[in-house]
């Protein structure tokens, strides 16, 4: 096995002559046989080593007898240690998480900043075939990509993951075979999370069943879409050259027998944010997988990460492509997009200061931002009563409202409807329409028979931090709460065939930095 290890490290330049290496280890068999290997390989290869273990505080005395297993491997191995302790139970309180969230995201974050502290080139964690297979199934069932199918990486930016090509079984072999021991971490046996649903039943049920290799032949599969990501990568940094125009550097090219100067720095529809330019005469002459990637690729440049951004919204945004000049969309996280001659802009508004900003589950993902200025709608309890038809402009943000007669051409756009324009029936709405935020005793509608929910409970079923609840802004008929501006409606509230009058009302970033909340009334007043 050691022989191994070394060509793993060998083969994907994990660790230079001269490094610094810092290895997560909590005491469990896989972190203990990769502090093993590392000090192994020390002979061989000569890099300074620092373990970090970090105690989560979640299983009292034995997660204190961890750290102490931990100490005691340090001393007996000559490895300087750091040990932190994080109160995870707390984090995923205040950060709307689940404890294994919270967790893998605190260890993170303080592997990072040890690896600072120390002038650490890599970070070693204990990720083994077993995780790879868990991963692959695990994305394959949340309908994840190419990308997605790939797992996990040996190497990702510092970090480094020496034992994915080992399987659990092999890992605790050695383990016995060196007279080592290690620690069990009861929770990774609870039945309840679904990631040891896969490890302790499906997996075994597939090795028993179906392959006995099923873990290694799972784990085989994911490198090989690795370096089938890794092309496609290629050929779509290829394609962006000739095809994406963004930054802050204005560009040209011709198309359309002229040339048109774009200069995304500048660009007024930018409100703020980052513009990525496609230019669709050359996007059109590549293939579809890689006019996919193209896509994808212009919505990463203006928010990283693609929080909520599914084959759904892809397939949206190459529609758009195809539309008229002057068609606009909106996608979650704040992405616009617009077609204007032979260009398709995607680009993201400005965040603004007050932005909620949760990295986990952030209300920003799900288009609902905390405007500055007016504590009426904020603060109070009856809000502000919003002019209908007209538009309401509060801090930050506006509420466009205007009344349209009810269509059989309506039900197509009500389809097509984005998460920040809602179409709601008139019929329905019993009190002038108030933008406030939450207070005691308001509901949704949650089904078509009039079932109710407190919103409350909608918002705990959202995973909604509470510490966020109070800066949502609604739009409510009383109690009854219509829309939860940049989530769902009321069903009481939707448009039906015998729907008289609808009223269409659509959410807007307002950029006017400080401005003071202004009604512009139409005279037909409120419904």
């Amino acid at each position: 096995m050691k022989e191994r290890f070394y060509h793993v490290l060998e083969e994907y330049h994990m660790i230079e002559p001269g490094e610094c290496v810092i290895a997560g280890v909590s005491g469990g068999a896989d972190s203990v046989c990769l502090l093993r290997l590392l000090c192994l390989a020390r002979e061989r290869i000569s890099f300074s080593l620092i373990v970090v273990h970090v105690e989560h505080g979640l299983r009292g005395q034995e997660s204190l007898d961890d750290a102490a297993f931990v100490e005691d491997l340090c001393e007996k191995w000559n490895v300087p240690r750091r040990e932190v302790h994080v109160d995870v139970k707390a984090l995923s309180l205040s950060e709307g998480m689940s404890h294994e969230e919270a967790g893998r995201a605190a260890r993170y974050q303080i592997f990072e900043e040890t690896a600072a502290k120390y002038q650490a080139a890599r970070i070693a964690v204990a990720h083994n075939q077993n995780d790879q297979a868990e991963t692959v199934l695990w994305n394959l069932a949340r309908g994840s990509g190419l990308k997605g199918l790939g797992g996990i990486r040996p190497v990702q930016g510092k970090v480094i993951r020496p034992l994915l090509f080992f399987s659990r079984a092999e890992i605790e072999e050695y383990l016995r075979a060196e007279g080592l021991s290690w620690r069990t971490d009861r929770t990774n046996l609870e039945q309840e999370f679904t990631r040891n649903r896969i490890r302790l039943s499906l997996l075994p049920l597939m090795e028993q069943d179906l392959n006995r290799q099923s873990v290694r032949h799972i784990a085989e599969a994911a490198g090989r879409l690795q370096k089938v990501q890794e092309y496609l990568d290629q050929m779509t940094d290829a394609a962006a050259k000739r095809c994406i125009l963004g930054g802050a550097d204005a560009e040209t090219l011709p198309f359309a027998g002229r040339e048109q100067h774009i200069s995304p720095k500048e660009d007024r529809f930018a409100e703020g944010g980052t513009a990525i330019c496609i230019v669709l005469e050359e996007f059109w002459k590549e293939e579809p997988l890689i006019r996919e990637e193209l896509l994808k690729r212009a919505i990463q440049m203006c928010a990283p990460g693609m929080k909520d951004i599914g084959a759904v919204h892809l397939d949206m945004l190459a529609r758009l492509a195809e539309m008229d000049c002057g068609k606009r969309m909106d996608l979650p996280g704040g992405i616009c997009a617009e077609r204007e001659g032979q260009i398709l802009r995607v680009f993201r508004r400005g965040a603004k200061p007050g932005e909620v900003q949760n990295p986990a589950r952030g209300i920003a993902r799900r288009g609902i931002s905390r405007p500055k200025g007016e504590d009426a709608a904020r603060r109070g309890q009856d809000g502000i009563v919003l002019p209908v038809p007209g538009t309401l402009l509060l801090g930050e943000v506006s509420l466009v409202t205007e009344l349209v007669e009810n269509s059989p051409d309506l039900k197509k756009k009500i389809l097509e409807e984005n998460q920040c324009t809602k179409w709601f029936s008139c019929d329905t709405i019993k009190t002038s329409l108030r933008v406030r935020t939450r207070k005691a005793g308001d509901y949704l509608v949650v089904n078509a028979q009039g079932g109710t929910k407190k919103l409350n409970d909608y918002f705990t079923d959202q995973k909604i931090p509470v510490r966020a609840r109070d800066e949502i802004l609604l739009l409510a008929d009383g109690s009854h709460i219509l829309w939860v501006i940049g989530c769902r409606i009321s069903e009481a509230a939707k448009v039906r065939k015998d729907t008289r009058k609808v009223l269409k009302c659509t959410y807007q970033i307002y950029e006017k930095k400080n401005a003071s909340p202004i009604q512009r009334q139409n005279p037909a007043g409120n419904v």
